[in-house]
């Protein structure tokens, strides 16, 4: 049943969620990335001038967007943008840019190569928008946040901005808190994991007085080392609305004391508390004024104004109002509608059953559907152009497209085992010249893997026995300097049961490792375990060969990842090397301006796995962080060489 909100509260509490965003925001900005328990106070000082937000620009950003394709808008409207027009790219947002210049499109562009940062706070924090243009309509509302999540995300992230989106939109007809997070629960599935974490924390906020243990079980629970990883902030945002009792100062500060990331915990519950509140009550009770907003994305609006930002917001609101099936706004101004955009007769979309990673002497299926949206049947000849000497199941299909049925076209895309060399981008193009004389043409990409030669397992045991002679017994030798029946049966155990990283020990010189014959492997992404290289299961050590090809002679900064001991040689010198284990990220390891050649550059990789498991990651960029990723890179076949 739709309810009715008039527009001057609609516009009041629309002003009053950026008003919490920006405060909140703000306050949380300077102490990002503290994981301590902070002790910090409340001071005016602290919203002396606005600060510049992710949190805020992409959302901005996104009404840009909405602006040009109103109710219309996909994925790959946001995804654009956010590639062209957003000039930063840490963690997620650096995978996303990556992954979206090689060709491969939402909902694959946040899942793909994504293994550390897919779980971020990037996308939770982008839910209020979606919720302001759907007062009311949780429906509405996650829906559009999915479409905004997975271009950057997957699973949990996207469920949770989802989550709060839904939270948000029903925060405007609904004054309790505990409704709305029911209702939008619906929206998570039910096991998944940030639906426990949510449970967990509105649980544990009834039973406990005081939000210092809640925090404690927050991180007991699900706690991780990124600073911006979903789990504990959300559960901080959720604990500080909780026990800030409704006062946005005192919320705020409770979300900062909290740590980890603090302007996305403090500006989220700000919001939230913006569109309970509506804008005059926070203005009246904290003698909030409107200071304005800075931008860091690459787009003028009419004013640095939060009111004028809500205002925009709102007709945005009265432009979905349509679909809203929650609410209808009373009284609202009107507003011309904004006509869909000129995208063809035809929308072609490439799926990847595999994966959007292919190797040497690979297979991977690709299906293009083919969705006709001109409201009547269409006929036409599809063609697939490939990228040179790869091979496709089939090139050409006549095809009947009835309208709204969309037609799937199942291929299998293939690399030979001695292509030369394997492009990190590879791009394929799809032509549909339809009978009526128009012709429909889309892109989509798969992204060569990284090709190696691996030597290897190199291993030893707790003993060398030496040569035996004939009717000896190898136990002496096992035993031999050990004392003690504990010692011995433990030196004779490790001997049978168990091997060891010969971690000391250069197997082979660089040169004598490249006559060897090796095996080629390819990795898939920028991470990769040496699991996934051999199938030995014990402690070894394995080195790795790459012929990197570069287009142009350049510097470049590599950010490495790795859990257990490396070395790493570029053209014969030691670039890096490591010898600790410890937690894997993207990037334990930055190197800047790291100088490459253009043609042919050899990557001599030494990893050890001294326990059950070893990763490693290697990603070019342009900068040490927060930064652009090479995508012109490749590899030159391991036979072939450095010819």
């Amino acid at each position: 049943m739709r309810v009715s909100i008039a527009y001057e509260d609609y516009l009041d509490r629309v002003f009053g969620c950026w008003l919490g965003k920006c405060i909140g925001g703000t306050i949380g900005a300077p102490y990002e990335g503290m994981k301590q328990l902070l002790e910090l106070e409340y001071d005016p000082a602290l919203l002396a001038s606005m600060l510049p937000n992710d949190d805020l620009d992409l959302q901005v950003l996104w009404l840009h967007v909405l602006e040009q394709k109103g109710v219309h808008f996909t994925s790959d409207d946001l995804a654009e943008a956010f590639n062209d027009l957003c000039p930063y790219a840490p963690g997620e947002y650096a995978v996303f840019k990556k992954n979206w210049q090689r060709g491969i499109r939402p909902p694959y562009s946040g899942a793909f190569n994504n293994p550390y940062y897919i779980e971020g706070m990037g996308c939770p924090i982008r839910s209020e928008i979606w919720a302001c243009i759907a007062p009311g309509d949780p429906d509405l509302a996650a829906a559009c946040a999915a479409k905004d999540g997975v271009m950057d995300h997957a699973g949990n992230s996207v469920y949770a901005e989802q989550f709060l989106a839904a939270v948000e939109a029903l925060a405007f007809v609904e004054p309790d808190l505990d409704v709305c997070y029911d209702k939008a629960l619906s929206y998570v599935p039910d096991d998944a994991r940030i639906g426990r974490l949510i449970q967990d924390t509105r649980r544990w906020c009834a039973e406990a007085s005081d939000w210092h243990t809640v925090r404690e079980k927050v991180l007991r629970g699900y706690g991780h080392p990124d600073c911006t990883n979903l789990f504990q902030n959300i559960g901080f945002t959720l604990l500080a609305l909780h026990y800030g009792g409704g006062d946005l100062i005192d919320t705020t500060m409770i979300a900062l004391n909290c740590g980890f990331d603090t302007d996305c915990t403090c500006a989220t519950a700000g919001s939230v508390l913006g569109i309970l509140q509506g804008a005059k009550a926070l203005q009246t009770r904290h003698g909030i004024v409107d200071q304005g907003y800075r931008l860091d994305v690459k787009i003028t609006r009419r004013s640095d104004r939060l009111l004028d930002l809500a205002e925009d917001v709102c007709r945005m609101g009265v432009v979905f109002a349509g679909l809203n099936r929650g609410a209808e706004i009373a009284g609202a101004p009107d507003v011309a509608e904004i006509p869909p955009p000129d995208r063809g007769p035809v929308l072609i979309c490439a799926e990847y059953p595999d994966g959007p990673a292919i190797g040497l002497g690979d297979s991977r299926r690709v299906t293009l559907v083919l969705e006709n949206v001109a409201g009547c049947e269409l006929r036409g000849a599809a063609t697939v152009h490939a990228p040179a000497g790869w091979s496709l199941s089939e090139t050409e299909r006549v095809a009947t497209l009835p309208p709204d049925a969309p037609v799937a076209w199942d291929l299998t895309v293939s690399t030979p085992a001695d292509l030369p060399e394997l492009a990190e981008t590879n791009l394929f193009r799809v032509e549909l010249l339809l009978d009526d004389g128009r012709c429909v043409e889309h892109t989509f990409g798969l992204t060569g893997a990284g090709v190696w030669k691996i030597f290897g397992p190199y291993w030893r045991n707790v003993v060398t026995v030496p040569k035996l002679a004939v009717g000896e017994s190898y136990f002496g030798h096992v035993a031999a300097g050990v004392e003690g029946d504990n010692a011995v049966n433990d030196r004779v155990r490790d001997y049978h049961v168990n091997a060891f990283a010969d971690d000391a020990t250069m197997h082979h010189t660089l040169d004598e490792l490249a006559s060897l014959p090796g095996e080629i492997v390819c990795t898939c992404g920028d991470a990769f375990r040496v699991e996934d290289l051999i199938g030995w299961q014990g402690p070894c050590v394995v080195y790795l060969f790459r012929y990197l090809t570069c287009p142009d002679d350049r510097t470049m900064c590599l950010q490495i990842g790795h859990s257990d001991a490396f070395q790493l040689w570029l053209n014969d010198a030691l670039l890096a090397e490591r010898d600790a284990v410890g937690w894997w990220t993207n990037e334990n390891v930055h190197l800047v301006n790291v100088p490459f050649r253009k043609g042919v550059n050899r990557l001599a990789l030494r990893l050890v796995r001294r326990g059950e498991s070893a990763r490693f990651g290697l990603a070019f960029s342009r900068t040490a962080t927060c930064s652009e990723h090479y995508i012109d890179l490749g590899s030159r076949h391991p036979n072939a060489g450095e010819a």
